[in-house]
């Protein structure tokens, strides 16, 4: 569990992260200092976490957890930009949990499951986790997406074929 969750805390935190940065698209000057520097906390956030699922452990706890911190202090600084109070909490969370679970890792020396007979009950074990972390992630970050501009605005997706949908359908009207 302790391998696979700072990962896809730190991915679920990067997304609401670049959802909030990605809102600077045709804001003012102010507004773009504030907010842009979620962007790269984003991006950052979601490299680190391929990293460490691609290496199979933690990578760099401690400055993980120093750059949960900053993270979270650039989400307050980007609530003054008008950024969505309940992406920026919950990005905040995931990003702590991310940060703790990182350090924690690096203190006690967690190390590689060895390939002995265990291996096969870890892997099992590994492959629970990351579902279940997956889905817990996704239960918390999808309420903050949805707070960001891409999530109110729907990130311009079209599905009719560029008709507008009306919003009351008419049962008695004929097509």
């Amino acid at each position: 569990m302790l391998r696979s969750w700072p990962a896809l805390l730190a991915w679920g935190a990067g997304l609401i992260h670049l959802a909030v940065g990605a809102s600077v698209s045709g804001a003012d000057g102010r507004t773009v200092a504030l907010l842009a520097p979620m962007l790269l906390i984003g991006v950052v956030e979601l490299g680190w976490g391929v990293a460490v699922l691609r290496a199979g452990r933690i990578r760099r706890g401690r400055a993980v957890a120093v750059g949960a911190i900053i993270a979270v202090l650039l989400g307050a600084v980007a609530l003054l930009g008008g950024a969505p109070v309940i992406a920026v909490a919950t990005s905040s969370v995931l990003v702590i949990a991310a940060g703790a679970m990182a350090a924690r890792v690096r203190e006690a020396g967690v190390v590689r499951a060895d390939d002995g007979e265990g291996s096969a009950l870890a892997s099992r074990s590994g492959a629970v986790s990351a579902v279940v972390g997956a889905v817990l992630v996704a239960a918390l970050v999808t309420p903050g997406l949805a707070q960001t501009d891409a999530g109110v605005n729907g990130g311009g997706h079209d599905h009719g074929g560029g008709a507008d949908l009306p919003l009351v359908v008419d049962p008695h009207a004929h097509h």
